[in-house]
């Protein structure tokens, strides 16, 4: 008896879509064994099942001026991938996340007569909504993680779907502090800070000094006061290090953020995927962002920002909930101030109450990417 076997090729460009990438690719597997992986992503797609076409650390960059440097090899190595999904001849492609890298990408697969799968919708309600036109006709479908993002697409004639969020699902709804500290071995009768400067080299260069030594601030009014970090990668997690003891910081390192940020009473971090984690880990956060002068003046001069905040908890609550300090006014000063805002008690409590309820709005139990995708394929 033979069985039909799916070729499924997908590229996650970024840390935070190779654990969604896993995830799904886990999931696909439970729902049908008789699936193959094809395509681009990190250490925890490939644990999953993808045959890898390259590693996604080739593209751990961001900004216009940074990506600019390194286009010539970043488009040779776009092609490559083209040639070697298109020689897999798969049933669906699935682009996670990564527009830049996966719109080229899904536009050439999509003219070969290859269905397309874009999951994470772009930010459409922060920057141009006009893209929603470009985007319903490059794709299939469209999975987003966010429940006000389909009505967007469906008024361009697009397909899309809420799967809901899936570290909202990953994430319990109430969090055990004492019980995460304990398991990471901290003192659970003092509090504990998380500096999350980011996942991406240039993000860290351009957070971590000053993360650090606002850590050390803080630590003056607050002696007892636990310092921890993460990164997924040993030479990024390295690098944190290496400017704590310059700084002569006591900070101890992890490799896994969620972990972190459920053990954490307070955090400062890099705008991402790990604010939306500290809201559903219930972790009172600061926001700390630089980009490139350059990167930070197009957007500025082209008014590509259309709302007024940018971290996802403020996005999904749309308003200002959580604090987010950026560019120039990213002083060490300006963020003490605000983490010194965050040690107050009823402050916390007030917004682990908001957090809540934001993460249950992300919970959609009907529906998961998996489903969507076995659902399209069937079709």
């Amino acid at each position: 008896m033979g069985f039909n076997i799916k070729t499924i090729a997908i590229v996650a460009g970024e840390d935070s879509g190779d654990a969604l990438g896993a995830e799904l690719i886990k999931d696909l597997l439970q729902l049908n064994p008789y699936l193959e992986f094809v395509g681009v992503g990190g250490d925890r797609m490939v644990k999953a099942g993808l045959n890898l076409i390259c590693s996604n650390q080739e593209f751990a960059i961001m900004g216009i001026a940074e990506v600019f440097k390194k286009l010539p090899k970043l488009l040779k190595l776009r092609k490559y991938i083209v040639k070697e999904i298109s020689a897999a001849k798969p049933d669906v492609f699935i682009g996670i996340d990564a527009p830049d890298l996966n719109f080229p990408i899904e536009n050439i697969l999509k003219k070969q007569g290859i269905k397309i799968i874009h999951y994470v919708s772009p930010s459409i309600w922060a920057w141009r909504p006009k893209r929603a036109i470009k985007i319903s006709k490059l794709t299939d479908l469209v999975m987003t993680l966010f429940p006000f993002e389909p009505q967007y697409y469906e008024k361009q004639g697009g397909k899309a779907v809420f799967v809901g969020h899936p570290l909202a699902q990953n994430i319990s709804l109430e969090i055990d502090k004492k019980r995460a500290k304990e398991q990471l071995k901290l003192d659970t009768s003092n509090p504990v800070l998380a500096l999350l400067p980011g996942s991406r080299t240039n993000e860290l260069k351009a957070h971590t000094e000053i993360f650090i030594k606002t850590a050390l601030q803080l630590k003056k009014q607050q002696a007892k006061l636990q310092i921890i970090s993460a990164n997924t990668n040993q030479q990024k997690r390295d690098y944190i290090l290496t400017i704590a003891k310059e700084n002569n910081l006591d900070i101890l390192m992890f490799d896994d953020a969620t972990q972190v940020l459920k053990a954490s009473n307070l955090a400062l971090l890099a705008s991402g995927t790990v604010a939306l984690e500290a809201m559903l880990c219930k972790t009172p956060m600061v926001v700390g962002y630089k980009i490139s002068p350059i990167t930070y003046g197009i957007v500025k001069t082209f008014n590509m920002m259309l709302l007024p905040y940018y971290s996802l908890p403020n996005v999904i609550k749309g308003d200002f909930l959580v604090a987010e300090v950026l560019q120039k006014d990213m002083t060490v000063t300006n963020l003490t101030q605000e983490l010194t805002l965050l040690l107050d008690k009823e402050k916390q409590k007030k917004l682990i109450k908001e957090f809540t309820q934001l993460h249950k709005s992300l919970l959609n139990p009907n529906n998961n990417a998996a489903k969507a995708v076995m659902k399209f394929l069937n079709e």
